[in-house]
This record gives C-alpha cells, structure tokens and sequence, in this order.
C-alpha cells in the first residue's frame, strides 16, 4: 500500500512559494519540481495548451535536453501526453519499451504517467510523471496524482500561469524553431544549425526539393552574428547565363549600374539555391569573388564585400566534380560545413505535428474550422510523399480549400488529379491514394516484387517533374543506363512510355 501524501499540504505551498517567484519560468519549474517530488519520479514535464493551434507546449521540465524542450509542440491526440490532452482522461504507460506510439523525449524513462490538467470545458494542459523504473506507478500513486493535479488545476488558473506561460513560450521563439519536429534527424540537424550559425563557416544545404532547405539557411542567418543584416537569397534553377551573371554580380543598364546579389548582401548573408545549375564559367568568377573579398566591375572600382555564402542542392555535386562539371575548389570554399535535410519520408513520426500546424494556419487563412481526424493522419503517414514538405502543405491546403465536410478523413486527400486552366493546359498532381496498396503487403510477400511496385511509383514520379531520361535519372540519383534497364525489365512499368 502506498503511503497516503498530504495533497492540500503540498497545494498550499506551492500556493505560498510561487508568490516569491515574480518570473514565470522560476515559477513552473518550483511546482514541476514540488510535484515530482511530491510522486517519487525521476523525471517529467508541464505542458500548456495553446487553444488557439490546438498544441501542447512544454513549459517545463526534468532530465530533458533543452532542444527537446523547445522543438516539443505536440498536437493533440499525439504521443501519451496529446492522448490524455484530447480524451480528457489519465493515460498510463507502464512499460515505455512496449508502447509503439510512445515519444521519447528522455532515454532513462521506463514507464510515464500522463494527467490531463482539466476544467469543465477544456484541457488547460498535461501534467506528466516518469519513472526510470518500470510499472512505478501503482493505482494508489495514480489516484493521488489525479486529485493533485484537479486542484493543481485551479492554482495555475487563478494565477494566470497557463496565459502567461503561453505568451512567454511564442515571446521567446527560436529562430531555429521555425524548423518543425522533433524526430532525432531533425533534432540532430537543429543542433547543428545552432553550433554552426554563430561562426562564419559556409554552408551547403543538401537535400531533395521542397524539404525546407531555405529554411535552414534562414534560421543559419538569424542565429548567426549577421542577423541584423540583410539575407538575400536567389535560385539558380531554370535561369540562363546572363539573367544570374546579373542576378549574382550585377549590371549596366545604359549608363545606370543595378547591384547584384552579392553586393546586396553585403554584411549579410547570400543564400545561393540550386548552387549545382550555376555554368561553370560563373563558378570560376564567384570563386574569384570568395578569394579576393571584392566585385570587379568594368568601368568602375571593384567593390568589396563581406558576404556569408549559405548555397543548396539537391544534387550529388560530388559526382558532378568527377565529371567536370562544377569546380572542385569551389565546392571546398562553399561547403565548409555540409548540413542534409532529412526527407519527410524519413521522418513520419513529425507528421501529425506538420499536419496539425498547417491546418492551423490554413483555417485562419480561409476563415475554415476543419479538424483532422485519426484516419486522415494514418493516410498523411504512409503516403511517400516525393515532394516532401512542401508537397504536404499542398495536398493539406487542397483539403481544406476542396472539402465541404468539417472533419478531414483518409478520403480527403485522395484526389490524384487537380486540373488548372492555364493557357488551356491541365497539370496533374501525383497519385498519392497509390501510396496505400504500395505499402500494403499482399498475399505474395516478395520483397522483389514489393521493391518494383514502389520503384515505378518513384520513377513515374521523376517523369511527371523533369522530361528527359537523363533528369529523370538525376532525380533518382542513378545512371541513366540503370534507369533504361528497369522501365524495360519492371512488370509494373509494362507499357510505360517516358
């Protein structure tokens, strides 16, 4: 039997405590800390709801990496923590090894205890208690902690902690937060951002379309000591010799000169997209630039800059240095420091978060109350999503725009043609309700087969983006020979014509 605690007791206290603590960061950790030693846990965390996007965000806690911290904005319904948010009832976790839904935040939890912080119309936010012992929790310990956090409830309530807390968590937003998740790859690449943008170290963004390379590159500028400065950015995709040799080193019109990209940045930050389309002629010259600090420009003095070069590509460049087709040396001035964004496939587990932020902000676009139910976000799960985030935000904004039911399900993002007039052309959009049958296991469990199927997804896809065997190729980061011998030897691309 466990020992009977002395709840109002340690109400009255914490009530007593926190009017000494005028910040509100010193407050929550005082009663987090109370609590947990109030419950015998090792570990755990306050988070507050957001009513207005519908997340959780924690606001303090125990054990836990402050990157963590801060990247932990949990939607509703998601993890142990969203579950007792959304249902309203206390959610248990013996065994955390067992749990397939379980988020690990910390490594030495073995069993969590969720608790929603309640009043009689909405979740305020979750209290959680976690154990580096499995089963800690028994049912008296459970029954306690359930009347502590009721009247726990009230105290934050009529202390403005919930508001407050609110306000200070988007007061004090890092700029590397704009990089939603909190999936260890994106963690990991959080991480790195923050190490690396206060140095003057170039980098080079890597990573497949629409995966938020420019993103990072921002939040490299506004971490950085640059961040007052301009950041400029321009895309050397689908332009021509003349347009970038103008767009990156400037021009005379007539007698009028117009400052290229390099000059704007000045003192700031150029963020180059696409560094791999740059010909090879512009290579050479922006080299020059990065070696001597200076703009020739005929017929006027040359101009010095202090420019910190960020590029991107979704390129192996690499490859294309063994095939002299970008400069060796410049590939070693521009990516002193490499950083890869990982694909959206390679992080499901974000997903649900990524879905919740950009109904949230496309609701308050359209003036929409759409709401996502479970089946909808099992399907934004397994679909492959080739185009990644910037693909995703698509097929959520086409949901809500093209959708009179308020509550999204699996259907709603089944559309596999979205047809625009332009010009008298229609343009399609892949078949994403394919992703179901492709990642659904048959009778016949062939691992051969099941590589096929989903090659010739990947592969119709590359030809729906480029328009030639050797781009599809590139796309699909192999040689164009490789590419001819499975359109002609794949049985799900019989009668495929590229």
């Amino acid at each position: 039997m466990a020992e009977p605690r002395d709840i109002s007791a340690a109400i009255r206290k914490i009530q007593k405590e926190i009017q000494k603590l005028p910040n509100i960061s010193d407050r929550l950790n005082f009663i987090l800390d109370a609590t947990l030693d109030l419950f015998g846990a090792s570990t755990g965390s306050i988070s507050i709801a957001d009513q207005e996007e519908h997340v959780l965000t924690i606001v303090a806690a125990k054990g836990m990496e402050w990157e963590k911290k801060i990247a932990a904005k949990l939607p509703f319904m998601m993890g142990i923590t969203g579950v007792a948010a959304s249902s309203r009832e206390i959610v248990y976790v013996p065994d955390v090894s067992k749990d397939a839904s379980y988020i690990k935040l910390i490594e030495s939890v073995k069993s969590e205890l969720a608790i929603p912080l309640l009043t009689r119309d909405s979740t305020i936010g979750v209290l959680n208690l976690e154990s580096d012992k499995v089963d800690f929790f028994k049912s008296e310990i459970i029954d306690q902690a359930n009347l502590f956090a009721s009247q726990l409830t009230i105290v934050i309530l009529e202390e403005r902690i919930a508001k407050e807390a609110v306000e200070k968590s988007k007061r004090e937003e890092d700029p590397v937060e704009e990089i939603l998740g909190y999936d260890p790859l994106i963690l990991f690449l959080k991480n790195r951002i923050r190490q690396v943008g206060p140095s003057e170290a170039t980098v080079m963004i890597i990573g497949e379309e629409g995966v938020g390379k420019k993103l990072v590159a921002k939040s490299l500028h506004f971490v950085s000591q640059r961040k007052n400065k301009p950041f400029v950015t321009l895309n050397c995709s689908g332009l021509g010799f003349e347009i970038l040799e103008t767009e990156l080193f400037g021009s005379f019109s007539g007698k009028t000169y117009i400052s290229g990209k390099l000059e704007q940045a000045n003192l700031g930050t150029l963020y180059i997209e696409s560094i791999g389309d740059l010909p090879f002629e512009l290579q050479k010259r922006l080299l020059k630039v990065i070696i001597d600090k200076k703009i020739e420009v005929p017929g006027r003095d040359d101009i010095s800059i202090n420019v910190r070069i960020y590029t991107g590509s979704k390129r192996d460049l690499l490859e294309e240095i063994q095939n002299e087709q970008f400069s060796m040396d410049l590939y070693y001035r521009l990516a002193e420091v490499p950083l890869r964004v990982p694909a959206l496939r390679e992080r499901r587990g974000d997903i649900p978060l990524l879905a919740h932020h950009f109904l949230y902000l496309l609701n308050r676009q359209y003036g929409k109350d759409k709401i996502l139910n479970k089946e909808a976000l099992r399907s934004l799960s397994v679909m492959p999503w080739p185009g990644n985030v910037r693909q995703f935000q698509n097929s959520i904004q086409y949901a809500v725009l093209l959708n009179s039911e308020q509550i999204l399900g699996s259907n709603s993002f089944s559309q596999s043609k979205i047809e625009v007039e332009s010009g008298g052309s229609t343009f399609e959009t892949p078949n994403l309700s394919m992703s179901h049958d492709i990642l659904t296991p048959s009778e016949n469990l062939s691992l051969k087969i099941a590589t096929e199927r989903l090659e010739s997804v990947w592969i119709k896809e590359a030809f729906q983006r480029v328009s030639t065997q050797e781009e599809a190729a590139r796309l699909l980061g192999i040689s164009r020979g490789a590419l001819q011998y499975k359109i002609k030897n794949n049985q799900f691309l019989a009668g495929y014509n590229t």
